[in-house]
């Protein structure tokens, strides 16, 4: 049970019928009966002196009573400021993890451009070589005509059409 109050507020009860004390006044009443009748300084002085030694005792464990309370709150208090750090952290990562979502779509849709760009530059390639085909059959077919000096030049003119052969020899 851990309460709020100090030591110093609460009261120290002693019983008023010890037994120790109780079984120590009859040791001292029997010895006296018995026929020895000597004073003995060191039993009149165990009274006090255990007394004292119990009151001490029970310093030290309020003392100890009270630095556990005090280790208590200290615990208290810290573990409220480890409950703050780890609301932090998760607060930080739900951040984390909605940047991480919006990161992810966003690679997914440049993903999906590049796809799609790669596939219009792979036609856009196919249709250049077919070209480059085109243009090197055009090419060596005018190289032929032209060695073989034997070629017609077509005009055409709107509305009309005119046919001009040329032959070189």
């Amino acid at each position: 049970m851990v309460t709020t109050e100090s030591h110093q507020n609460q009261d120290l009860m002693v019983p008023a019928d010890a037994p120790d004390l109780n079984l120590n006044l009859d040791s001292q009443g029997e010895e006296q009966a018995s026929g020895s009748a000597a004073f003995d300084p060191e039993k009149l002085g165990q009274g006090p002196v255990n007394a004292i030694t119990v009151l001490t005792l029970l310093d030290k464990l309020v003392n100890m009573l009270d630095a556990v309370q005090d280790n208590q709150n200290k615990m208290e208090m810290h573990q409220v400021q480890m409950e703050g750090v780890v609301r932090g952290i998760q607060a930080d990562m739900t951040r984390l993890s909605k940047s991480h979502s919006h990161t992810s779509n966003t690679v997914s849709k440049l993903l999906d451009k590049s796809r799609k760009l790669s596939v219009t530059m792979k036609e856009v390639r196919e249709r250049m070589e077919r070209q480059g085909a085109q243009v090197r059959k055009l090419e060596a077919n005018h190289a032929h005509l032209i060695s073989r000096n034997n070629f017609k030049v077509l005009i055409f003119q709107p509305k009309q059409n005119m046919s001009v052969r040329s032959d070189q020899s």
